[in-house]
């Protein structure tokens, strides 16, 4: 491993997606909004270079990037942090992997906090987590992926306090105290597929707001009975390591309000994937947050993935598994 210059040091930072099972406070709660559940996997993942500059450039070498609007935004970020702590450089940023934006995954929160994170370490600052994550804005909606970011496994936390907000996707909460984190813990080394369907498109920030503005609040009932089956089952299940438990119940939150709703925005065309992975010997299903990306469990996911590659050539596949450690700090 070479040792960084010190005349133009740069580092590179390796991160990893997250699967966000369900929020769960989408209702008028007095105590607390939002909340829910998630784990990291090993794939997708994406590598962030960063090589101190003059000026903040980033390179999405992606095959899906950032569009100009969100490497725009990106680079703002940065600079506002720069100019807080008065940084003497910038920086050039390249980022390559197969997380792909606004797919489920988490893509901009660790890419977010990864970028964040280097510009300290390349100006010799240490900061915290909470001070990335304060800077990053992350983190509104969900702890799911600014807790991945630092520690991987698995996450359930508790949203943050009803103060008269309404529910709305993270990008449009800024300022807010964290999620209150209830339990992070190793999640059992269970092979999972991935599916990313490509024919699909992905929601745009303006259609996910205009998702939860027109879904919330749902009923207390039905909150109720999605933070039941999170708690008592999926939690209960990655604690005793219990595959089967896990899976049955996966299948029953997809019927949940909350989730349901979310998968019903793509209609009958996800549903022929769900129903095709089931026929071809899935035992759960799930979709990532608001999707369209799915991820399956089963006894053999890689004779599954060869099976749906011949008959879904239209999505991406992938074999994964969880990941029970945060972001990789390399020197290059």
């Amino acid at each position: 491993m070479e040792k960084q210059s010190s005349e133009n040091p740069r580092l590179k930072i390796s991160i990893y997606s997250r699967l966000h099972l369900t929020l769960l406070s989408m209702h008028n709660s007095e105590y607390r909004i939002n909340g829910g559940l998630g784990f990291a996997i090993a794939d997708p993942h994406c590598n962030v270079s960063v090589l101190s500059a003059n000026n903040f450039i980033i390179n999405d070498k992606r095959t899906y990037p950032l569009d100009n609007d969100g490497q725009s935004k990106l680079a703002n970020l940065l600079l506002i942090e720069k100019n807080n702590f008065n940084f003497p450089n910038a920086a050039e940023i390249t980022i390559s992997g197969n997380m792909r934006p606004h797919s489920g995954f988490g893509t901009g929160t660790a890419i977010s906090l990864a970028c964040l994170e280097a510009l300290h370490l390349l100006s010799k600052s240490k900061p915290t987590p909470a001070d990335l994550i304060k800077a990053s804005g992350r983190g509104g909606t969900s702890g799911i992926g600014i807790h991945n970011y630092f520690s991987g496994g698995f996450v359930f936390d508790l949203g943050r306090k009803a103060s008269n907000q309404s529910h709305a996707p993270s990008h449009t909460i800024k300022n807010s105290e964290p999620p209150l984190l209830l339990e992070q813990r190793p999640m059992p080394d269970w092979e999972i597929g991935i599916c990313i369907p490509s024919n699909i498109p992905h929601k745009s920030q303006a259609e996910e707001r205009e998702f939860f503005q027109r879904t919330c609040p749902l009923s207390a009932e039905a909150v109720y009975a999605t933070t039941y089956h999170a708690l008592f089952g999926l939690y209960a299940a990655i604690r005793e390591a219990d595959k089967t438990a896990f899976c049955k119940v996966l299948r029953t939150i997809q019927d949940c309000d909350w989730k349901k709703a979310e998968r019903l925005e793509y209609g009958q065309a996800l549903m022929d994937i769900e129903e095709a992975l089931y026929v071809n010997g899935a035992e759960a299903v799930g979709m990532s947050s608001l999707g369209p990306s799915l991820f399956f469990l089963a006894d053999n996911v890689a004779e599954i993935i060869k099976q749906m590659r011949i008959a879904r050539p239209d999505c991406e596949w992938l074999l994964t598994h969880p990941v029970n450690h945060g972001r990789v700090l390399h020197d290059v």
